[in-house]
């Protein structure tokens, strides 16, 4: 089939998925996405559970993919970088929860010129993890 490339392109992704981040320590990853941070992990299958260590987390309507690989090493360069953002209703009681868990912020928290809450932090396998209280589906 060849297209015009004049035509304006049709969408054939509609949605997103999963995305996947890569950590040295799944165990450290499970305690910081799952009981830290309260993700709901979910089964994963189980010919990739039995070779790669890791977890899988529901994240609204997708997922979150957490893999082990020992000797990989996230950017380091600054509070910001290749990221992903979690929503939460309640931006304030989030920021006052992570901070009595003792969680260090990398920037933030903040509130933008329209009320936006962001505050950024890091996994332990230093992976940048933005928190915002933005609207799903508006510009963030």
């Amino acid at each position: 089939m060849t297209r015009d490339p004049a035509a304006p392109a049709k969408a054939v992704i509609h949605g997103f998925h999963h995305v996947a981040v890569v950590v040295r320590d799944a165990e450290a990853a499970r305690a910081f996405y799952g009981e830290l941070l309260g993700l709901e992990e979910i089964e994963r299958p189980a010919e990739l559970a039995s070779t790669i260590p890791g977890a899988w987390y529901r994240l609204g309507t997708g997922e979150l993919h957490v893999f082990e690989q020992r000797d990989y090493r996230a950017s380091s360069s600054g509070p910001i970088g290749p990221h992903f953002a979690l929503h939460t209703a309640d931006f304030d009681a989030t920021v006052d929860l992570l901070r009595r868990r003792g969680v260090d912020f990398a920037f933030g928290p903040t509130r933008d010129s329209g009320g936006v809450g962001r505050v950024i932090l890091r996994d332990p396998t230093g992976n940048i993890v933005e928190v915002t209280d933005a609207t799903p589906g508006s510009p963030g």
